[in-house]
C-alpha cells in the first residue's frame, strides 16, 4: 500500500475549490477527510471516475454527487435550469473532474515529479451508486460542503513496486 502524505491530497482539494468557484460560481468548503468505509456514508447518484497512472503508483479518482447537488452545479455552470440528469448533462461531471484532475496532475508532477499521465473519465449514474476502485489500495474520501449540499471525491492508490 502506498503511503501518502497530506500534501498529495492538497492539490485535489485546491483544484476542487477553484474549479467550483470559477466554473460553477459556487463556494465549497472542504470537510474532514476519512478512509472509505470508516466514516459517514455519502449518497451518490452520479460519479465521474478517472484512472490515476504514474510510474510510482496507480489508482482511481471518483467525483461523486447526489442528483440535487449535481443539478445545482450544472445550473450555475451552464446558466440554465435543469430538472433531470440527461446523457448530455452528465458530461458536466466528467468536465469538472477533468479540470480538477488537470490542476492536481500539474501540481504533483511539477512539485513531486510523480509523472501522472493523462486519462479520460467515465460516468456512472443511478440510485445509490457504490464506486468500486480497481486497485487493492486504500480509498480516502474528501468531502466538500456547498450551499447546494455535500459532494465528495474518492482517491484510491496502490504502489506499483510492491
Amino acid at each position: 500500500m502506498l503511503k501518502l502524505d497530506v500534501n498529495f491530497f492538497k492539490p485535489f482539494i485546491d483544484g476542487t475549490l477553484h474549479t467550483l468557484k470559477v466554473q460553477c460560481s459556487l463556494e465549497a468548503k472542504p470537510g474532514k477527510p476519512f478512509m472509505k468505509g470508516k466514516g459517514p456514508s455519502i449518497d451518490c447518484e452520479i460519479a465521474a471516475v478517472i484512472g490515476l497512472t504514474s510510474t510510482a503508483f496507480s489508482g482511481t479518482i471518483a467525483l461523486c454527487f447526489t442528483k440535487p447537488v449535481f443539478l445545482a452545479l450544472m445550473n450555475n455552470m451552464l446558466g440554465e435550469k435543469f430538472e433531470e440528469i440527461t446523457d448530455d448533462l452528465q458530461d458536466g461531471a466528467a468536465e469538472l473532474l477533468n479540470i480538477i484532475f488537470g490542476h492536481a496532475k500539474r501540481v504533483l508532477n511539477d512539485q513531486k515529479s510523480y509523472d501522472i499521465q493523462k486519462a479520460i473519465p467515465t460516468i456512472l449514474r443511478g440510485k445509490n451508486i457504490q464506486t468500486k476502485h480497481l486497485t487493492s489500495g486504500f480509498s480516502i474520501v474528501l468531502p466538500f460542503l456547498t450551499d447546494a449540499g455535500e459532494f465528495h471525491i474518492e482517491i484510491c492508490t496502490e504502489n506499483k513496486t510492491l
